[in-house]
């Protein structure tokens, strides 16, 4: 679940200074330390009141914002108080267990401060404007690991306590990561349109999955920090499936899934004119490119290599063969959330390597600059 615990910005004793004594509160009690979950950590102050010019219009949106209908432990008198006279902090937490916000709710629940938690649904329009696109994206935490994020342009202007501060709250492996173009001017995967396909994909495979929703969350975090353009590839492929009706629609649906499989390789390990380990890897040798990619990141563990390189093949196979023969929506949306789930065990062979913070937005980035330094025509 993506989950935000709300603050009281005003409580006279932060004295305006809030945000590290707000973090410090959270982060203080070692439980999500202690949880070992990966999660990415956005905080803000969520500004109902810019999206507004009359007090009618800020009490239809907080109604909006604050109670439209997911799950939620909000302590509603206190967060009502805060209507109209104080600002409400937020800590967003990505891919966050249900179980790990009633540890927080429960250990919380005390502090003057603390209104609640909510889950969020970035499709869902007034969170995705406020919860996502209006914070800033600050942390990757797991276990005693955190990195601490900056996006292009902030590499000379990087606030350097932000790690200090982060190693005495029990991160003992604290280190920047760059975000590059993510949450920029760039970004053009700020959409209800692609966060609808996001939970779309989500919610098909979640049944295939033995983790249920908790897994099916982490793999939407994990694809979204590789490429968020594959989810392109994926929500055309679910989206085919939904409206399956024969064999025909089956097929197209597994052209989808095939051409995610296409795209997964391009991002880790882009086609090459010359040959690798005496295989072609150019554009269209894209299952040699994934065997390749293991080879190199699986760092002599041959069993390993063996593994993940099979399954690379059985999901081809299985791909292509649902082109040419009969198989229905199960078996083919199956396969889609076994390359999922082979999309993150690639991944972690080398989780540091593979995050590309650019690739997704380079189309974007050359349009951008192209227009920029185009002469005016004489």
């Amino acid at each position: 679940m993506n989950i935000t615990l709300l603050f009281n910005s005003d409580v006279p004793k932060f004295k305006g200074f809030y945000g590290y004594p707000i973090r410090e509160i959270v982060f203080g009690l070692g439980i999500l330390q202690a949880s070992k979950r990966h999660m990415k950590v956005s905080v803000g102050d969520i500004a109902i009141y810019s999206y507004n010019e009359t007090s009618e219009g800020y009490d239809q949106l907080t109604e909006r914002v604050y109670f439209a209908g997911t799950w939620s432990l909000l302590h509603e008198q206190r967060l009502r108080a805060t209507f109209g006279t104080a600002t409400v902090y937020a800590l967003i937490f990505e891919n966050m267990t249900q179980e790990i916000a009633r540890q927080l709710h429960a250990a919380l629940t005390p502090e003057e401060s603390y209104l609640g938690l909510m889950e969020v649904d970035y499709a869902y329009g007034p969170h995705l404007a406020l919860f996502r696109n209006s914070t800033v994206a600050r942390y990757r935490i797991e276990g005693s690991s955190c990195r601490v994020f900056f996006s292009m342009g902030d590499e000379d202007h990087r606030d350097e306590q932000q790690p200090i501060e982060m190693q005495k709250l029990g991160y003992t492996d604290v280190a920047w990561e760059n975000r590059g173009a993510h949450g920029t001017i760039f970004d053009n995967f700020d959409t209800i349109e692609h966060f609808e396909r996001v939970s779309n994909f989500r919610e098909a495979i979640t049944p295939h999955l033995q983790g249920g929703a908790d897994e099916a969350f982490e793999l939407v975090m994990v694809l979204e920090d590789l490429n968020p353009q594959l989810f392109n590839a994926l929500g055309s492929a679910v989206a085919a499936l939904e409206r399956a009706q024969n064999e025909e629609d089956i097929a197209q649906a597994a052209v989808s899934c095939r051409r995610y499989m296409e795209r997964l390789a391009d991002v880790l390990f882009p086609a090459r004119g010359s040959d690798f380990d005496g295989r072609k890897v150019g554009k269209e040798q894209y299952k040699n490119r994934l065997w390749a990619f293991i080879a190199v990141n699986s760092a002599g563990n041959m069993a390993r290599m063996t593994a993940l390189g099979k399954e690379v093949d059985r999901l081809i196979k299985e791909f292509n063969a649902g082109l040419h023969t009969d198989q229905d929506k199960p078996r083919v949306l199956s396969a889609l959330a076994d390359a999922a789930t082979l999309t993150a065990a690639l991944l972690a062979l080398n989780p540091a390597e593979v995050r590309k913070p650019y690739y997704a937005h380079q189309k974007r980035m050359f349009e951008f600059f192209q227009e920029a330094f185009r002469k005016p025509e004489s």
